[in-house]
């Protein structure tokens, strides 16, 4: 009898799950407390940290093995369609019908779980949901005599922009040297007006061009061949925006990856960088961030060019399981996954002030939240209209070709925009046109995800 309880109380004693994963908040915050998962389940868990890039390679071999070390791994949301046509994720779709009630699968965004799939398959859960969107420096935003001199200036009033016109105008005001006064101060070192990614490293300004392209009104493939397509007008629009951002960007501007461009604005030492939730969540937090201690941040949507809406490109960073695991072990991850992404754990999380870019709708439209962390509001509304990132199997090409050659572009060892992009839709497409027709349209259809339909 005590033995029946025991194993009902705790029904994974004995299993050990390992998680291959990244020092990102969606881990970090969770990882503080997993010995509370221990006690309930009885299922001991091991998180390792690595760093993003080569992440995906080590999950390659991982899933690869007949023998794996981890039965968790940590997932961003492009490398969805290379390992879902790999066959190394556990399609979770009914897990997640089994327990909908108990995930609260209604109350998630559903672009974030549209995030997770692959050909209709749900091959990761969120653990973070999340935009690439404007940070900026409200405080300084709200200064009169930095509003008075904007106005006298540019001719409009100073506010989030609406415009890629609109934030490099805000970019170029805000550069101010050493010994410049800032809202009425002596400057002790420069101040930058913008910090943006356009490190090649893992295809850092990959990430950052994209969303760009995509609010220029741009977008990857040729519908008709399934080729890379990044060739138009919106996407030189894009390219050539980015590069006439550099001399307002810290000179280090080619190293900077998301987690030091975002530094940039943590430290209060920009006034405006575009980029993703999942970091702006330090920025209230000043055990994290400097700026809240010396400033405000303020949160706006992406730009457009005519300042027009363009659907949000969103992103997640998400748990999956190893499909080579045992079905106890895939039980076990399952109800980590559960866990660690359920309403009651990810509300404490924001309640005691360890905010995450959230996908959850019922915590995003909190009130008290929203007041406590203003970018829950943009993160729900933006998300009404949204459309998901690249997913497709070669992705890790697009993001290495476009990033090398960007990154080119940026310092000046390729002439045009045009010429970058050529090079890197013609090394992209070198692959892809080995492929059939059928198998390219494929590719690049974004099948709904089954788990929602009724």
């Amino acid at each position: 009898m005590c033995g029946s309880a025991l194993s009902q109380d705790k029904p994974f004693e004995g299993v050990q799950l390992k998680m291959l994963g990244i020092g990102d908040t969606s881990v970090t915050r969770l990882a503080k407390i997993t010995s509370e998962f221990e006690e309930q389940t009885g299922a001991k868990v091991q998180i390792d940290m690595l760093p993003y890039p080569g992440l995906i390679d080590k999950i390659i071999i991982e899933a690869s093995s007949d023998k794996p070390t981890y039965q968790l791994l940590w997932v961003d949301s492009p490398w969805v369609g290379m390992l879902g046509e790999a066959g190394a994720l556990q399609d979770l779709t009914e897990y997640a019908k089994r327990d909908a009630a108990e995930i609260g699968l209604d109350d998630i965004i559903p672009v974030q779980l549209q995030e997770n799939s692959w050909q209709g398959q749900l091959l990761a859960f969120p653990a973070s949901g999340m935009i690439w969107h404007v940070n900026y420096r409200q405080d300084l935003f709200d200064d009169a005599g930095e509003k008075e001199a904007f106005k006298a200036k540019y001719s409009y009033d100073l506010a989030p922009p609406a415009t890629w016109q609109q934030f490099h105008d805000i970019a170029e005001f805000f550069t101010r040297k050493k010994g410049d006064k800032l809202a009425g101060k002596v400057l002790e070192q420069d101040f930058y007006g913008n910090a943006e990614s356009y490190s090649r490293v893992q295809g850092a300004i990959t990430h950052d061009y994209f969303p760009i392209m995509r609010g220029f009104g741009g977008d990857y493939w040729d519908p008709a061949t399934g080729l890379c397509a990044m060739t138009g007008e919106p996407h030189v629009k894009a390219a050539e925006f980015m590069k006439s951002l550099v001399p307002f960007n810290p000179p280090d501007y080619l190293g900077l990856m998301w987690d030091i461009q975002s530094g940039y604005m943590e430290r209060g030492e920009t006034a405006l960088s575009g980029y993703w939730s999942v970091r702006t969540v330090r920025l209230t937090n000043p055990e994290e961030a400097k700026l809240p201690t010396l400033g405000k941040a303020g949160f706006s949507g992406g730009p457009t060019e005519d300042g027009k809406p363009q659907p949000t490109y969103t992103g997640s960073l998400s748990f999956a399981i190893n499909a080579k695991v045992s079905d106890q072990e895939k039980e076990a991850a399952w109800a980590f996954i559960k866990w660690g992404t359920g309403e009651k754990i990810m509300r404490r999380l924001a309640d005691e002030g360890w905010g995450i870019s959230q996908f959850r709708k019922s915590i995003l439209a909190d009130p008290a939240l929203q007041e406590k962390y203003p970018y829950y509001k943009v993160l729900l509304d933006t998300q009404t209209n949204a459309r998901r990132r690249i997913f497709h199997p070669f992705y890790a090409d697009v993001e290495e070709n476009f990033g090398v050659e960007l990154s080119k572009y940026m310092a000046g060892e390729t002439a045009t925009a045009q010429e970058a992009l050529g090079n890197a839709c013609t090394a992209v497409n070198s692959r892809l046109s080995m492929f059939p027709l059928e198998q390219r349209l494929r590719w690049i259809n974004d099948a709904p995800v089954t788990v929602l339909q009724k």
